[in-house]
């Protein structure tokens, strides 16, 4: 999205190009978005055999979360769970 709006909306120019904190912002947005979707995907309630197995959400996003320490075991059930770089 970033390049195409560089390219494409603002037409090159080197002067108007995002700042590190915009770009910064953004792919913690993108990434919070991501876990917040396999979040919902793995609720066996609402999807049932097709939803994504816990375990499996525990998985790939461990040892990226924000104080992962001091999240509940399984933390997919819980709000506001933020990835932290």
């Amino acid at each position: 999205k970033l390049r195409c709006e560089r390219a494409i909306k603002l037409g090159g120019d080197g002067e108007k190009y995002h700042s590190q904190t915009e770009v910064y912002n953004r792919w913690i947005n993108a990434i919070n978005t991501r876990l917040k979707f396999d979040q919902l995907l793995a609720d066996p309630m609402r999807y049932g055999r097709k939803a994504i197995k816990a375990d499996n959400v525990l998985k790939t996003w461990s040892g990226i979360l924000h104080n992962e320490e001091n999240l509940p075991d399984n933390w997919i059930r819980q709000s506001g769970v933020l990835v932290g770089m």
